[in-house]
Order: C-alpha cells, then sequence, then structure tokens
C-alpha cells in the first residue's frame, strides 16, 4: 500500500529507546579483523573504503522510523572472536591461544576509521550490483515485475500531494462538489489499483530476494567444497564460517529492503524535488537546503561517535573471548577453584565495556539529534516563507500546502536513503570478503581430458617428491623417492613433524607436490580425475567426523547408493554390527552432533565400516588408533588386519606396537624415508627405528607423544 507523508516532527517526537544501540555480543564475535590472518591479502581498489568499520555517519531527517543511532551501533563491523581455532592440516598444536587474541586486538587497534561519503555509498552500491548483477540475470520476469511495481507505486505517492492543490484551490476554495467527487474518486480508484501492485510486487520482490541470496549461499558454499587442503590450513574455521553468517547476514538485509529502501525512495526522492520546482522554485531552493545542512552535524560528530562504536565493538569481544575461554576452561576452574579470580577478570572486562557503551550510545544518539535541530529550523524557514508566499497572494494555497506535503515526502525518502546507505556500505564490505573467498584459487582439480583411476595392481611410487606447506620456509617432503607394493600392508612410521600424514595426504591429492611426482602403475595421479583417485581409495582418520545423522545414513557415506545389506556387511566387518543391533533404534539410531554419542573406539569403528562399504583398492589409515586406549587399539588393530587381506593397506602412526604385524615399515625422517624392512628387520638393523622402538617402550609405548598434525 502507498505510503503517506508524515506529518511535522519535533525535536521530542523522536524515538526515544535506547537499547536498540547496544549491539549484542553474538554480533561483535563474528566478523574477523582485517589482518588477523599474518599477511594482508592483495589490495583491492574497494579495500579502503569498505574493509574498514564503516556505517556510522548517517545523517538522517526526523522521520518515525528506527533511528539511525541503531545504525551506526549496529553497522561498525563486529570484531572477532579471541582465541578462534585454526582448522590447520600443519598445526602442532603448540599455538597459546592467548596470544593469539592479543594479536588479534592488535589488528583490530591498527585499523583506521571512515566516515563514509556520497561517493562511497555509490561505491558500495556499485560493488553490491557488480555482485549480484549475474545471479539476477537469471531472474529477469522476477526484477521486471518488481521494477514496475515501485514506479506505479512511486506515480501514486506523486500524485497524492498533488491532488491537494486542485483539492484545496478548485474544489474547496470554489465549494464545488463536482470537481471534490472527481478528485475523491480517481484518488480512490487509483488507490486501490495502487494497493494491488504493491501488494502482488512486494510478493514477487521477496521471491526475488530469496533466490538471489540462495543462489549466492549456494555458489559460496560449492565453491568452499573445491578448496585446497592448504586453505583451510592457513585459515580459522571461523573466519571462512563468518561468510556465511555475518557477511551474508548483511548481504542479506541489503536484498531484502532494496526495492522497499533504496529503489522507491529515489524515485519518490526525485519526482519530489521535481514537484516542488514545479510549484514554486524560490521555495524549493530554499527547500533543498536539506541536503547540505543535514550533513554539518554528522561531519562534525560522526567520527567521534564511529570511534566510540568501535572501541565499543572491541571491548565486546574481548569480554566474548573470555568467556569463550571461561567456558572451555571449566574443569581447570573448578578443579583450582578460580571462580573467583574469574570473576575478577570477567568484572574489568564488563566495566570497560560498560563506559565505551555509554559513550557511544551518547554520541551517537547527537549525530541524530544534531541532524534533527538542523531540519526542524529549516522546515520552520520553509513554513514561514510559504506562508508568506501564500499570505500576499504569490502563491495559493493549496499551492503552499502541496509544497508543505512534497517537502516531508523529501524528507521522509531521504531519511530512507540515509537509513540504507550504511547498511548498503556494510554489506559492501561484505561482499568484499565473501569475494576474497570466491576468488581462492582451486589448484587441485581435474586437468582437461583427464582419465579414470583404474583399480591398483602393481604399486604406488613417489619419485623424487618434495612439498612445503604454504609460508613453510623448510620443506615437509625433501626429494623422497619411494616405491610401495600393491597388496601389502605397510607402515609409515617416524618421530614427529617427519611427514607421515602428508604422504597419505598427497596420495589422496590432498595436496600435490612441489616438485616430483605421485603415481599409480606408472600414472601420475595428477592425469587421471580426483573422483576416480579418491574411489579407488578409502580413508581412516585419528579424529574421525560422524554426522549428525543415522548410523546407517553415517556408513552409507562411503559409498553412494549403498544397500542396507552393503552397510550391514561393512558393520559386520568392523566388528560394530552387534553393538548397533544392542541400540533400540539399531541402524537407525542417530549418532549426534560429531557422533558424541557414542565411545572412541565406536566412533572408529563406525569410519572403518565407512571406508569398508566402498570396497577400495587401497585403505589409507592416518593415526588411525592413536587416541584410543591399548586393549581397544589393539582390538582395532586386530581387525584392520583382517580388513586388509587382499587389498593395499598403508599405515601412518607414531605407536610402533601397531606395526609390528606389518609386511613393510618405512620409516621417515627429516622428510625422506631412511629405512625400511619388516619389525624384526629393522629391529636388527639397530638404527632409527630401533631408537624408536626403544624410546616407546621405556616411556609406555608413546602415549605422550602429541602427533595430531606431525607434518608442520
Amino acid at each position: 500500500m502507498a505510503r503517506k507523508p508524515n506529518p511535522p516532527v519535533t525535536p521530542d517526537s523522536r524515538p526515544d529507546d535506547k537499547s536498540a544501540a547496544t549491539p549484542s555480543a553474538d554480533a561483535a564475535a563474528g566478523s574477523p579483523a582485517p589482518g588477523s590472518e599474518g599477511a594482508a591479502p592483495p589490495a583491492s581498489p574497494l579495500d579502503e573504503k569498505f574493509a574498514l568499520p564503516v556505517g556510522a555517519a548517517a545523517p538522517v531527517v526526523p522521520t518515525t522510523k528506527p533511528p539511525v543511532k541503531q545504525l551506526i551501533a549496529d553497522k561498525v563491523p563486529a570484531a572477532p572472536v579471541p582465541g578462534a581455532k585454526a582448522a590447520a592440516a600443519a598445526d602442532d598444536g603448540d599455538d597459546d591461544d592467548e596470544d593469539d587474541d592479543e594479536e588479534d586486538d592488535d589488528d583490530d587497534e591498527d585499523e583506521e576509521l571512515v566516515v563514509f561519503t556520497a561517493r562511497e555509498a555509490a561505491g558500495a552500491l556499485a560493488t553490491i550490483a557488480g555482485f549480484i548483477r549475474p545471479v539476477v540475470a537469471n531472474y529477469k520476469k522476477m526484477l521486471a515485475f518488481v521494477v514496475f511495481g515501485v514506479v506505479v507505486e512511486t506515480l501514486f505517492n506523486v500524485i497524492m500531494p498533488l491532488s491537494l492543490k486542485f483539492l484545496i484551490d478548485d474544489a474547496l476554495g470554489e465549494e464545488d462538489f463536482h470537481e471534490l467527487y472527481k478528485i475523491l474518486s480517481i484518488l480512490g480508484v487509483a488507490g486501490v489499483i495502487t494497493s494491488i501492485i504493491a501488494v502482488w510486487y512486494e510478493r514477487w520482490d521477496a521471491r526475488l530476494s530469496a533466490a538471489v541470496i540462495s543462489d549466492v549461499r549456494t555458489r559460496l558454499f560449492e565453491h568452499t567444497q573445491r578448496l585446497p587442503a592448504g586453505y583451510f590450513a592457513r585459515t580459522k574455521r571461523g573466519e571462512i564460517l563468518s561468510r556465511f553468517s555475518i557477511d551474508m547476514a548483511a548481504f542479506s538485509r541489503v536484498v531484502e529492503i532494496l526495492a522497499n529502501t533504496a529503489l522507491l525512495p529515489f524515485l519518490e526522492l526525485i519526482a519530489g524535488i521535481i514537484l516542488m520546482l514545479f510549484l514554486n522554485w524560490q521555495l524549493a531552493v530554499v527547500a533543498l537546503l536539506i541536503f547540505p545542512i543535514t550533513l554539518i552535524g554528522p561531519r562534525i560528530l560522526t567520527p567521534k561517535a564511529v570511534q566510540a562504536n568501535y572501541e565499543q565493538k572491541v571491548q565486546e569481544a574481548g569480554l566474548l573471548g573470555l568467556l569463550q575461554e571461561n567456558v572451555g576452561a571449566q574443569a581447570v576452574v573448578k578443579a583450582f577453584s578460580l571462580q573467583r579470580k574469574m570473576f575478577g577478570f570477567f568484572s574489568l572486562r564488563n566495566q570497560a565495556t560498560r563506559q565505551k557503551m555509554g559513550q557511544a550510545t551518547f554520541l551517537t544518539s547527537m549525530v541524530e539529534r544534531s541532524v534533527t535541530v538542523s531540519v526542524l529550523m529549516l522546515h520552520l524557514l520553509v513554513l514561514a516563507l510559504g506562508a508568506y508566499l501564500a499570505t500576499t497572494g504569490q502563491i495559493t494555497v493549496g499551492t503552499f500546502v502541496t509544497f508543505e506535503s512534497a517537502f516531508w515526502e523529501v524528507s521522509y525518502n531521504i531519511a530512507h536513503l540515509m537509513q540504507f546507505i550504511p547498511v548498503s556500505i556494510q554489506a559492501a564490505a561484505a561482499v568484499r570478503h565473501m569475494q576474497e573467498l570466491l576468488d581462492e584459487k582451486t589448484p587441485i582439480s581435474d586437468k582437461p581430458g583427464a582419465a579414470e583411476m583404474p583399480r591398483i595392481v602393481d604399486n604406488i611410487a613417489f619419485e623424487r617428491v618434495s612439498f612445503a606447506y604454504e609460508g613453510a620456509e623448510q620443506p615437509v617432503i625433501d626429494n623422497l623417492s619411494l616405491k610401495l607394493k600393491a597388496g601389502k600392508t605397510i607402515a609409515i612410521v617416524g618421530p614427529s613433524g617427519s611427514g607421515k600424514s602428508t604422504l597419505l595426504n598427497m596420495v589422496l591429492r590432498l595436496y600435490d607436490p612441489t616438485e616430483g611426482r605421485i603415481s599409480i602403475d606408472g600414472v601420475d595421479i595428477r592425469n587421471v580425475t580426483l573422483d576416480s583417485l579418491r574411489r579407488s581409495m578409502a580413508v581412516v582418520f585419528q579424529e574421525n567426523m560422524l554426522f549428525n545423522m543415522s548410523i546407517r545414513d553415517n556408513i552409507r557415506l562411503g559409498k553412494e547408493g549403498a544397500t542396507d545389506a552393503e552397510v550391514e556387511q561393512a558393520a559386520k566387518k568392523a566388528e560394530i554390527h552387534r553393538y548397533i543391533m544392542s541400540l533400540p533404534q539399531k541402524y537407525d539410531t542417530v549418532v549426534g552432533e560429531r557422533g558424541d554419542t557414542l565411545s572412541g573406539g565406536q566412533r572408529q569403528r563406525i569410519a572403518i565400516a565407512r571406508a569398508i562399504v566402498r570396497d577400495p583398492s587401497v585403505l589409507l589409515l592416518d593415526e588411525a588408533t592413536s587416541a584410543l586406549d591399548q586393549t581397544t587399539e589393539a582390538a582395532i588393530n586386530k581387525t584392520l588386519m583382517k580388513l586388509a587381506r587382499g587389498r593395499t593397506m598403508i599405515f601412518s602412526t607414531h605407536r610402533l606396537t601397531s606395526v609390528v604385524d606389518m609386511d613393510e615399515i618405512v620409516v621417515v625422517s627429516g622428510g625422506q624415508a631412511i629405512e625400511r624392512g619388516s619389525h624384526k628387520e629393522l629391529l636388527a638393523k639397530n638404527g632409527a627405528y630401533r631408537k624408536l622402538w626403544d624410546d616407546q617402550k621405556r616411556h609406555g609405548a608413546g602415549d605422550d607423544d602429541d602427533d595430531d598434525d606431525d607434518d608442520e
């Protein structure tokens, strides 16, 4: 339905609710600060505008809509959650979370603050338009319906104030009831038609915005699936997830309100200015002073308001980090009776946050108040000048009333646009952040014309292979040449950091060698399709992820379309079938998030069943039993040896007691294979393997050796 012009607003008629200016701690947790990853990404032309805390300089005019102080508080990008974990394949687990927190805070403080200008607002809209243009191109019909509806509503909202002139001058002034009925009838019919069209195009706008948001989210997810393991090793999980939460929320808000809060007010603003010039150009020139006047107060106060809001966000991020650390360390807190000390830390941080919040709320309110007072003074001037012109007969009463109505329509639409600008700038920053992810290259992909991988029959060969993780000074694998015979059970052992897991990751093509090649039966694995290569293999990790679904569906993930009989057969081979059948829901039992309703051994056996159900020619085990107790480990090792019959099994582990029955053991150190042979042969050599064996016997089978991510 068409909107009505606002009535005159006094300084006291503005909403008084200041609670809206207080952003939640959750909002403060999401968006990582630029630079928190160490080396900054390459700069783009929009970096200076949109990578910084923005959104605080929203000059507005009085309106009944929510105050802009809420927008200022909400639109400063949230500081990151201190202590977020890196999902790293090359992380030895020795990083100190508190150091990470301090680095994040330091990075935040180094950021500059900006006040948006018309140029920046235009740049923000251009950024958003460029991002969504390819998506919207798929929905041209929906877009045409929305634009048509907006144009019709704009025309009606211009006709409404213009009708007052004819209503007062021609109908009421002349007491012409025929003209009165005619004008009211036209307005009534136009209003009904416009309302119907408004409801109709709103429906199409909702569909269009939902489609655009869904397509962008899908594009992000699909690209994330194709990113190499190295990206996840160097990027924090929180930063990746922020694209789908914080950034998508900012982008979604702009898309959802674009038609009604940007396009419609903009068209009505242009039409209102034309109408005022048509009615009386001298009065219109005075009225148009609204544009520079609304900028004076914000230009003075906004930098201080932005700084205060930014400092508030930093304090809230620190408070959230403290809470996160406290919740995660409750066992230590209770064991050492640290509750009072923790409360002291919390109180200090909470008090600092309270002070910053009060300062930010006040300064933000003053930004809006300065605009309110300025526009009120201008309105009184326009009112006085218009009344003078009407009194002296230079304009009619109808023209005066119509001009007043048009002036408030212009004020109303400026308010909408000024509220939209900080939202659009925040969305432009979110778009740039999402685009950074989409610009990440996917180097591990199929070559043109890549062939299908045949089932292995002879060997897996590493031919002068070298590999270094991104940013590492020393290679993890250094000119290694190694041939592994098919159909054998082979163990790869060595000290922490020797490159055991890296070798398995390269066989799976989670990483490609920096130099040299890996071949299967003489075929470079880079010349076959990724899907066929990985379909011929199965892997069991140390920390196996089970999804929050039934046991049956978790096992079936190993082979798309596996029958119930195949699933149960795999569970029997993994020696978990009997336990599953003892559960009330049997194979339909939901395992919970990450499989937390199961024990470590049960999760591992289901993971083994998931690997076996695809009947792989190569079974890769990456520290598959290292996190288990020795009794469970021995039982699972016995199961694995049974499953290894008729296929190649490569077992990377630091626990030498798990490999004594292997056909061959390869000792890796310094990125090279330094020994190989059976358990007895290697003990007899009195070399590196013998030293590792003696050390583990002396220290309890190496249980204290943290080798979760041993390749950094």
